[in-house]
Protein backbone atom coordinates (compact mmCIF):
# COMPACT_ATOMS: atom_id res chain seq x y z
CA UNK A 1 0.00 0.00 0.00
CA UNK A 2 3.11 2.22 0.61
CA UNK A 3 4.86 1.95 -2.32
CA UNK A 4 1.19 2.28 -4.29
CA UNK A 5 0.91 5.94 -2.83
CA UNK A 6 4.21 6.41 -3.03
CA UNK A 7 4.22 5.36 -6.77
CA UNK A 8 0.97 7.56 -7.46
CA UNK A 9 2.38 10.94 -5.74
CA UNK A 10 5.58 10.54 -7.89
CA UNK A 11 3.25 10.08 -10.81
CA UNK A 12 1.60 12.97 -10.32
CA UNK A 13 4.97 14.71 -9.30
CA UNK A 14 5.92 13.54 -13.02
CA UNK A 15 2.96 15.26 -14.37
CA UNK A 16 4.00 18.45 -13.50
CA UNK A 17 7.59 17.89 -14.53
CA UNK A 18 6.50 17.29 -17.54
CA UNK A 19 4.14 20.17 -18.18
CA UNK A 20 6.86 22.68 -16.96
CA UNK A 21 9.87 20.70 -19.43
CA UNK A 22 12.02 20.69 -16.23
CA UNK A 23 12.96 16.99 -16.97
CA UNK A 24 16.57 17.29 -17.58
CA UNK A 25 16.82 20.55 -14.42
CA UNK A 26 17.80 20.05 -11.19
CA UNK A 27 14.02 20.44 -9.86
CA UNK A 28 13.10 20.20 -5.75
CA UNK A 29 9.82 18.60 -5.33
CA UNK A 30 8.87 19.99 -2.13
CA UNK A 31 7.20 17.40 0.26
CA UNK A 32 4.45 19.13 2.45
CA UNK A 33 2.88 17.75 5.52
CA UNK A 34 2.60 14.80 8.17
CA UNK A 35 1.98 12.35 5.49
CA UNK A 36 5.76 12.14 4.32
CA UNK A 37 6.72 11.28 8.42
CA UNK A 38 5.24 7.70 7.88
CA UNK A 39 7.10 5.20 6.61
CA UNK A 40 10.05 5.55 4.24
CA UNK A 41 9.04 3.04 2.02
CA UNK A 42 6.37 5.80 0.52
CA UNK A 43 8.90 8.26 -0.16
CA UNK A 44 11.67 5.84 -1.59
CA UNK A 45 8.82 5.00 -4.03
CA UNK A 46 8.12 8.33 -4.88
CA UNK A 47 11.81 9.35 -5.31
CA UNK A 48 12.09 6.15 -7.56
CA UNK A 49 9.23 7.06 -10.20
CA UNK A 50 10.08 10.93 -10.25
CA UNK A 51 13.79 9.77 -10.88
CA UNK A 52 12.38 7.86 -13.86
CA UNK A 53 11.35 10.87 -15.96
CA UNK A 54 13.33 13.59 -14.10
CA UNK A 55 16.95 12.17 -12.98
CA UNK A 56 18.03 15.31 -11.78
CA UNK A 57 15.20 15.96 -9.30
CA UNK A 58 15.37 15.53 -5.56
CA UNK A 59 12.95 15.33 -2.81
CA UNK A 60 12.82 18.21 -0.01
CA UNK A 61 10.69 18.21 2.62
CA UNK A 62 9.41 21.61 3.94
CA UNK A 63 10.96 23.04 6.76
CA UNK A 64 8.89 26.47 7.08
CA UNK A 65 5.64 26.73 8.60
CA UNK A 66 2.85 26.58 5.70
CA UNK A 67 1.56 30.02 6.66
CA UNK A 68 4.98 31.38 5.66
CA UNK A 69 3.97 30.48 1.99
CA UNK A 70 1.21 32.42 2.02
CA UNK A 71 2.94 35.69 3.49
CA UNK A 72 5.24 35.37 1.14
CA UNK A 73 3.08 35.70 -1.97
CA UNK A 74 1.42 38.69 -0.26
CA UNK A 75 4.59 40.71 -0.30
CA UNK A 76 5.53 39.66 -3.59
CA UNK A 77 2.49 41.02 -4.65
CA UNK A 78 2.91 43.85 -2.90
CA UNK A 79 6.46 44.44 -4.83
CA UNK A 80 8.23 43.59 -1.05
CA UNK A 81 11.79 41.91 -1.77
CA UNK A 82 11.14 38.77 0.11
CA UNK A 83 14.73 37.04 -0.22
CA UNK A 84 15.86 39.14 2.55
CA UNK A 85 12.66 38.69 4.94
CA UNK A 86 12.73 34.74 4.21
CA UNK A 87 14.74 33.34 7.13
CA UNK A 88 13.22 36.38 9.80
CA UNK A 89 9.64 35.19 8.58
CA UNK A 90 10.25 31.61 9.10
CA UNK A 91 12.19 31.68 12.26
CA UNK A 92 9.53 34.36 13.82
CA UNK A 93 6.26 31.92 12.55
CA UNK A 94 8.15 28.64 14.34
CA UNK A 95 8.51 30.81 17.64
CA UNK A 96 4.77 32.26 17.43
CA UNK A 97 3.53 29.03 17.07
CA UNK A 98 5.55 27.03 18.80
CA UNK A 99 7.44 25.04 16.32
Amino acid sequence: MMRWAGEQLGQMACGVIRQLNLENEQVEVVQIGSLYDGHPLMTEAMRATIQQVAPRARLVRLTAPPVVGGVILGMQQAGFDTRAAHAKLIATTKKLIGR
